[in-house]
């Protein structure tokens, strides 16, 4: 999967993300030690180190609160197997999460810290997580809402569809750069399977029919579910995204959305 897509790609896109400049980028494996595994979805998307970072990035399909309890899971597992023992604890490389939010994200990006709200002062800065919505990059991009920098046109793309990467990389010099691996990328069969978004959407879907169980809502509820997918499709038809990026959102097939025109 890494090979596919280039560290200067990735390089651009952490350092947008975190608004710091990543130094000596290396690629970690991305597998806990696996007797802390407590619950299912065992493996980190993508783990890397830097300098003085450590960071870990996370493709989440919803970010439900179950996700976000899996993802607290893996930063503060990383923080403790970061901390060296002894007489005095002592801090190595900075903990950041990065998750990439691929559908109903609130804000394009939110930055979440240990807080003392009484006294309103940051604990520590040791231990960060930014959440990035992608496909509200993607609307405001469709939009022309806002002028985009290099790094935010990497974010774009990372869930455009060949066309819409076609008409991206016209106007923007990362993307033109860039296309052609993560078309690769996306295209190749390992990438597919490392990042499907069916397994993780699978698990939400199974969470919030238990949910439904649990509190007694109707069978006419749950079907919000796929009725919110279907309503966001017809909103992303209106901004005239293409059907590829529309289908990697909203987890709908191209015909199932040709059929809502």
């Amino acid at each position: 999967m890494y090979a596919a897509v280039k560290k200067e790609f990735l390089i651009a896109i952490l350092e947008t993300i975190i608004d710091k400049k990543i130094e000596d980028l290396q690629i970690l494996n991305p597998n806990l030690i696996q007797e802390y595994y407590k619950i299912r979805g065992q493996r980190l998307d993508l783990l890397v180190k830097t300098k003085d970072k450590i960071i870990n990035v996370e493709l989440n399909t919803n970010y439900s609160e179950e996700i976000k309890i899996r993802n607290l899971h893996y930063i503060f597992k990383l923080a403790s197997e970061n901390t060296e023992r002894g007489n005095k604890y002592k801090v190595g490389h900075s903990i950041i999460q990065v998750n990439l939010n691929f559908y109903n994200s609130k804000y394009e990006k939110s930055i979440y810290t240990l807080y003392d709200k009484i006294n309103k002062i940051e604990l520590t800065d040791y231990i960060k997580i930014y959440n990035v919505g992608i496909d509200k990059y993607i609307k405001n991009y469709y939009n022309n809402d806002k002028k985009f920098t290099k790094g935010e046109e990497a974010l774009i793309m990372l869930d455009l569809g060949k066309q819409g990467l076609e008409e991206l990389s016209e106007k923007s010099e990362i993307v033109n750069n860039f296309k052609e691996e993560v078309i690769k990328a996306n295209n190749d069969q390992f990438v597919v399977d490392w990042i499907s978004k069916e397994e993780e959407q699978k698990q939400y879907e199974e969470v919030m029919y238990e949910k439904g169980l649990n509190q007694g809502l109707s069978e006419g509820k749950l079907e919000g579910i796929e009725q919110n997918k279907i309503e966001n499709a017809k909103k992303m038809l209106d901004l005239n995204m293409d059907l590829e990026t529309i289908s990697k959102i909203t987890n709908l097939t191209i015909e199932q959305i040709n059929d809502l025109k």
